[in-house]
């Protein structure tokens, strides 16, 4: 993967959403592992994204997308605390990647979506297999984000983190 220095576009439009912490636009820069960017989407990828997952992506996150198209998070912006039981006990939710609309990207969202019994409203962009970081589209024209375990018999542990991608985005931090 080439390298990109992330701009501050998402970020301006990040701080004027008022969503994220006070935390330093340096410190923000750094989210994401700068060796390890895939290069931005275009907005021809986009759409087309769009119309095969059959949702408007939310605008935050495309906003990301045109600077990154996906990238591994750095390790001290991996951890969103979570304040509900989930399957490896721990008290936080690893993010280590955040996928963009290439193949190996949130276009498998369906395949995985029925692979793993989800909810269909979803467009999944982190995670993998036991564990989903999501978009929640279920009566919304714009989703919040969600956390959610495959069906382990008593139903998917279903969790909102955030009203929208950059609130999910300001609350990472660093694994304890």
């Amino acid at each position: 993967m080439m390298q990109i220095n992330v701009s501050t576009t998402f970020l301006q439009y990040a701080y004027s959403k008022g969503d994220y912490d006070k935390r330093g636009e340096h410190e923000l820069e750094q989210i994401f592992e700068q060796n390890q960017l895939n290069k931005p989407a275009s907005d021809q990828e986009i759409t087309l994204a769009e119309e095969i997952l059959g949702r408007k992506l939310p605008p935050d996150f495309i906003q990301l997308l045109k600077i990154a198209n996906g990238g591994y998070v750095n390790a001290a912006h991996r951890a969103f605390p979570a304040d509900f039981q989930i399957e490896s006990g721990d008290a936080f939710i690893e993010v280590e990647e955040i996928m963009g609309v290439n193949e190996g990207g949130i276009l498998l969202s369906d395949y995985f979506i029925q692979e793993w019994g989800l909810p269909d409203q979803l467009v999944l962009f982190s995670g993998s297999g036991h564990a989903w970081l999501a978009f929640n589209y279920e009566g919304r024209d714009t989703p919040n984000v969600v956390y959610v375990e495959p069906d382990d018999g008593n139903g998917n542990n279903y969790h909102v983190l955030a009203e929208s991608f950059t609130e999910f985005v300001g609350k990472l931090t660093k694994i304890n």
